[in-house]
């Protein structure tokens, strides 16, 4: 497949080296991926997977407890295979950073704090996923 964004080289100018735990997660998908009925069956228990993970969190959504947080997991597992759901995860992360913005510049010092704190926090695990799966981060325009 064209654009893969799977398939990376040691030549890319923007790929960052693999981190040790990582290497076989990245032999492992080149594998599954070089088999097309094995990748048929891998993207369909992805979805199955990640589809339930995001129902469980919905329906843990108004119970005590990290709803939303399951949510977002969810769609991070159907991300690492469904570009659909990546420019989801892509947006939310936007929609995030706005909120924190406003936040930092408009409330109380302890939502200023907090907001750095977050804004950094989901940025590292945004980067650590991207990084998993084989893609850049972000964008290099």
């Amino acid at each position: 497949m064209e654009g893969d964004p799977n398939q990376r080289t040691a030549a890319d100018p923007g790929a960052a080296p693999l981190r040790q735990r990582f290497r076989w997660f990245h032999r492992m998908r080149e594998w599954i991926h070089a088999r097309p009925h094995v990748h048929l069956f891998y993207k369909v228990l992805v979805g199955i997977v990640g589809g339930l993970v995001v129902v469980i969190g919905l329906i843990l959504v108004p119970l005590p407890g990290p709803g939303w947080l399951v949510v977002f997991i969810g769609l991070t597992v159907l991300a690492s295979e469904f570009h659909f759901f990546h420019r989801i995860i892509t947006w939310l992360r936007a929609q995030l950073h706005r909120f924190w913005d406003w936040a930092k510049a408009r409330g109380p010092r302890w939502l200023r704090n907090a907001a750095d704190r977050g804004k950094a926090d989901v940025d590292a695990a945004h980067d650590d996923a991207h990084r998993s799966m084989g893609r850049s981060a972000r964008p290099t325009n």
